[in-house]
């Protein structure tokens, strides 16, 4: 998991988005973008598409995050955040959040982390009775991968992207 600018290691499983968040992306400002979509109806959230700078860093998920969860959101309690590595990630959630001046999230609100079944196989046996989507009561039939197919219909131009620069 990680502070608001540091990192640890997962002890959970090698994951790449835990362990290369400082690696050398070159001259690059960007060097990836994350969102939150709804599971359901596989849309995109207003204003959480986030741009990563070195690696996939969990302030800016926090962000996406907050975000989703201040639009659109009267009367609904409860959420089921898929994130590829929930089992980190929602360890420290609450604290970052809470330590921010710029982002909240409603204490009313509980999140449910999971794991899309797709990416909870390569994580340890105990966080798939954790976290798998097979064992969430009342949501549904739900995979909890929609923004891995969203991120598949864009790849297509992703390669015009690359070396794209910032305008300033």
């Amino acid at each position: 998991m990680t502070s608001l600018h540091g990192w640890k290691k997962s002890s959970c499983s090698n994951h790449k988005v835990l362990s290369l968040p400082n690696a050398n992306h070159g001259k690059f400002d960007c060097t990836g973008i994350g969102a939150t979509a709804c599971a359901w109806h596989g849309c995109f959230y207003p204003h959480s598409v986030v741009d990563f700078q070195k690696g996939e860093r969990q302030l800016n998920m926090d962000y996406s995050l907050a975000n989703t969860l201040a639009y659109n959101m009267a009367g609904i309690q409860n959420v089921v955040c898929f994130y590829d590595i929930s089992c980190s990630y929602k360890k420290n959630l609450r604290k970052h959040i809470g330590g921010s001046n710029h982002i909240q999230i409603p204490m009313s609100i509980c999140i449910v982390p999971r794991i899309g079944i797709w990416h909870v196989h390569r994580h340890k046996k105990e966080c798939y009775a954790c976290y798998s989507p097979l064992f969430i009561k009342g949501a549904g039939w739900v995979d909890g991968e929609i923004i891995e197919t969203l991120w598949s219909m864009l790849n297509v131009v992703s390669t015009s992207t690359c070396s794209m620069s910032s305008p300033h």
